[in-house]
Formats: structure tokens, C-alpha cells, sequence
């Protein structure tokens, strides 16, 4: 894994016991739910989990929520997924609650905005029906803490982080009784990062092999989105995307084909040739960015030909006075302040999160029975600009070599990775380059799955991507757990 310098901003209770810290149990709740038709009944644990270190001191306490189907003789063929979300500082809670647990928070029927009325609806779409779920909060985030004396700050790096999580696992699956269940890794964003790394780092630290990994809106390469001087690479691994946006707001034609054909052949030579293109041909390259991007020719030369995603969600729609998500940029926003080259937030962002964030501290208190003495930290600013990219010297960060190192460890360990047409935040073409320069055996390659769907980076946000994940998530599980039906297992 290679670290340093990267950008940091991906992503970014009944009256049970009153849990402060290890000692109050977790939480047992029993509920029901259906799915195309069949009922399923299961338990709900929702509660600390403490982490030691070898001395036996207390060092951390990890908030998690797991949820077990009901009824299954044994274990063994029954798989576990374990889920993070991103950030670093994010909760679970956009997975948890937003995307593929029982419970689901009401979007608005497009997908697109925030709905009138915030509500907790079953989700027809849950993992649960064929893989049990665990929903983990990283120190800093939810309820998870560091004990009284102990510095949280000390994990704010990647290693410390992966190091963290493989322990509460490894501790989960022997408290619990999972050892011989099939074991999946969930991540979304920088979860991703955090799930890569843990999939080498379970395998060599701790002996446990996992059957899978599902990466939602990967960031394993953060060259691959990182806008800075001299990474030409980005802008053009981010072109398809910015076209994609300016279509869908008709603001250019697409031929998505042609777009990513260019983007990685004369484009980025082009860019190469950096200020000894000239003349004509600089001239022809700006109005080809232009036109693809649906800017004035003006802003891509004064841009030097790079226009980075950040900048476009201000500029597309600046002469409406109105900005475009960068999580999905089919969401529109109001623009606070015209001037500027950024914009003042993500309207993509604010249409899921207001949601999760009520009808989870609702549902965690009344329907879980689980009540803390401290606020749920959905997403945790402390733990994103504490974080420690530059631990293990200079570069961006680079968790492909963990995941193929894991793949090349355990020939048996399937990848499954899905990416937004309409993410702006980890473009998907960004995604695709970095897995096909993971420079996996041929055979190795056949156990990684690369899909894009009509969404942005919460896939699960849009109503019908939602359903096709389900399906194709639901497959894979049940190809790398023996080929059986999710059902029978």
C-alpha cells in the first residue's frame, strides 16, 4: 500500500440500555420484514463491541448493528457481510439505513431530493435475504470511542484504521460464532480504501480468508481523482463524467463511447505535450473540451485545458445561478455565492444525509431500544482533517496492491465492484483504470466484476439502480458462497 498526500473530502436510540460503555450489553430486538413476498424474521444486536490492546487495558469501544436471520440451523453456509462507509469519519449509517439494511429511509420518488416527510420503510431491497449484515462505525464516528486517557487521534491513520477494524472482526466472528460462515467486506467510498487493505490485512494478521469483497464507488488509486498540478491523468479519467452531467442538463450531445476513446487516447497525449502545445492544435483541443463538457471554450483555456470536477458542478449551471451534485450530477442546487470557483455545498449530499441522520437516531432509540449518553456522529469533521495521509512517505494513497495481493493469496476471493455513471466524486472511468492496472493473472481477473449503473456515488440512492445492484450483489454472493440460491442459504 503506498500513502501520502491525497484528497480527503470523498466520502466525503428505547429505551434499552443506557450504554456508556462495555459494560451495558447490547441491545436484542427480534422483527419481520417481506421481501418479494416471503416474510423474513430476524434479530437485531445493536451495542459495543470493546477493543484491547495485549496487555488487556481497554482502548476502544465499537459501536455496531448486526442483523441475523432467523430460523437457520447452522452458520456454516450462512454468509456475514461486514459494512463501512467512508469518509474517513463517516458512520455506516448511509449503508445502514440508506441502502441495504431492513430498514430503509424514504427518498423522494425520483431519487433525486429530499422527500417531504421523513419515514423508516422495510426495504425490499436489504442484503439480509441472503447474507447477514453488520454495520461497523469507525473511532470518531457513531458511538464508537476511544476509553477515557486514550489518544482517538492515534488512529486516524490508514494502517491503524484497517488494524481497528480487523480486530473488531476477528473478535466479532469468535464472540458471535461465525468462523465457518462465509465472510463478505462491504465498503462504499472511502470504505473501499478502509476494505481493501483489510481484506490483505485479515488473510496475513489473523488467518481469515474471506470469500468476498463488494466495493461501492471505489477509491483504491487516489491519483485517479486527485486535481492537481501535474497529475494530468485525472482531468481525463474525469472527462466521460463531466460529459455524462452536461448531457443529462443538456448542455452538450453524447456519444459516451467516443468520449472515453478520446479522453484516454488524444486528450490525455495531449496534455502530456503540456505547454508545448500550441497554435492550432491547442486550439482544436479546446473546443473539443468544450463541446464534450458543454463550457465556453473561454473558461477551458483559461482552465489549461483541465477542468476539474470540483470546478465544473459551480460553472456548468453558473448562468442560472445554480450548481450540480458532485455525489450525483443530476441533483441541482441553489448557488449561495455566484462568485467563486467552488461551490458552497453538495446538493446531491444534502438530499440523502438529511434523511438518514433523523430517522436513524429515531430508529436506533424506539425501535432498537439502544440509547447512548453522547450525540451519533454520522460524520465526524475531526476525524477527516485529523486524518494522517502521509504515514508511510510521499504519493497518493494506493490500496490496489492490497486487494491483488489478496486475490493472488486466495485464488477463491471474488470482487465485486459498482460505480456511478453520475459520480462526480470517484469518477467511474477513474474506478475502471484502476482495476485494469491492478496487473492481475488472467485467472484472477475472471473474480473481478466491474459494473456501471445510472447513478451517482450512493448507487442505492436512485430507485432503479437500487433494484439492479440488489439483483447482481445477490448473484455474486451467492457464486462465491458455492453457487447456491441466497434463498437456501
Amino acid at each position: 500500500m503506498k500513502v501520502a498526500l491525497a484528497v480527503t473530502g470523498i466520502l466525503l436510540l428505547g429505551l434499552g440500555a443506557h450504554a456508556t460503555d462495555s459494560n451495558a450489553p447490547p441491545t436484542v430486538t427480534h422483527h419481520a420484514l417481506k421481501v418479494a413476498g416471503k416474510t423474513i424474521n430476524y434479530s437485531a444486536t445493536a451495542g459495543f463491541l470493546p477493543l484491547r490492546n495485549d496487555a488487556g487495558k481497554l482502548q476502544a469501544e465499537i459501536f455496531f448493528v448486526a442483523y441475523v436471520k432467523d430460523g437457520i440451523d447452522s452458520n456454516t453456509n450462512r454468509a456475514i457481510s461486514f459494512a463501512f462507509n467512508g469518509g474517513p469519519g463517516a458512520s455506516a449509517m448511509w449503508l445502514h439505513v440508506g441502502g441495504i439494511g431492513p430498514k430503509r429511509a424514504a427518498p423522494a420518488g425520483n431519487g433525486l431530493a429530499a422527500p417531504k416527510a421523513y419515514r423508516l420503510v422495510d426495504n425490499e431491497q436489504t442484503w439480509l435475504n441472503f447474507t447477514d449484515l453488520v454495520f461497523i462505525d469507525p473511532i470518531g464516528t457513531g458511538y464508537s470511542h476511544t476509553a477515557p486517557g486514550v489518544d482517538e487521534k492515534q488512529f486516524f491513520t490508514i494502517r491503524k484504521d484497517v488494524d481497528v477494524a480487523g480486530r473488531f472482526i476477528r473478535e466479532y466472528v469468535t464472540h458471535f460464532g461465525r468462523w465457518l460462515s462465509p465472510k463478505f467486506l462491504v465498503g462504499e467510498s472511502y470504505g473501499t480504501t478502509r476494505a481493501a487493505a483489510l481484506a490483505n490485512h485479515l488473510q496475513s494478521a489473523d488467518g481469515l480468508n474471506l470469500d468476498g469483497v463488494i466495493l461501492l464507488s471505489s477509491a483504491l488509486n487516489f491519483e485517479a481523482f486527485s486535481y492537481d498540478e501535474g497529475n494530468d491523468i485525472a482531468f481525463a479519467l474525469a472527462l466521460p463524467s463531466l460529459s455524462v452531467a452536461a448531457a443529462y442538463h443538456k448542455r452538450a450531445t453524447l456519444d459516451l463511447q467516443q468520449v472515453e476513446n478520446w479522453a484516454l487516447g488524444d486528450y490525455l497525449t495531449d496534455l502530456a505535450r503540456g505547454d508545448s502545445l500550441l497554435g492550432p492544435e491547442k486550439k482544436r483541443l479546446i473546443e473539443q473540451v468544450a463541446e464534450y463538457t458543454g463550457l465556453s471554450t473561454n473558461y477551458v483555456a483559461t482552465s489549461r485545458l483541465r477542468v476539474s470536477a470540483a470546478r465544473f458542478t459551480k460553472e456548468l449551471l453558473r448562468n442560472e445561478q445554480r450548481t450540480i451534485g458532485s455525489m450525483d450530477s443530476r441533483v441541482v442546487g441553489v448557488d449561495v455565492t455566484p462568485l467563486g470557483d467552488y461551490p458552497d455545498f453538495d446538493p446531491a449530499f444534502f438530499s440523502t444525509t438529511s434523511r438518514l441522520v433523523e430517522t436513524l437516531n429515531d430508529y436506533l432509540r424506539y425501535d432498537l431500544q439502544f440509547q447512548a449518553d453522547r450525540p451519533y456522529e454520522f460524520l465526524s469533521h475531526q476525524v477527516n482533517v485529523g486524518w494522517k495521509w502521509t504515514e508511510h512517505g510521499q504519493g497518493y494513497t494506493y490500496v490496489a496492491d492490497d486487494l491483488g495481493e489478496a486475490m493472488a493469496r486466495d485464488p477463491k476471493l471474488r470482487v465485486f465492484a459498482a460505480a456511478g455513471r453520475y459520480d462526480l466524486t470517484t469518477p467511474y472511468l477513474g474506478q475502471r483504470y484502476t482495476f485494469d492496472h491492478m496487473g492481475l493473472d488472467p485467472a484472477l481477473r475472471r473474480n473481478l466484476t466491474f459494473k456501471v449503473y445510472e447513478a451517482g456515488h450512493q448507487i442505492y440512492s436512485d430507485p432503479e439502480a437500487i433494484k439492479q445492484l440488489y439483483a447482481d450483489v445477490a448473484a455474486f454472493v451467492a457464486t462465491a458462497n458455492g453457487g447456491a440460491s441466497p434463498s437456501t442459504r
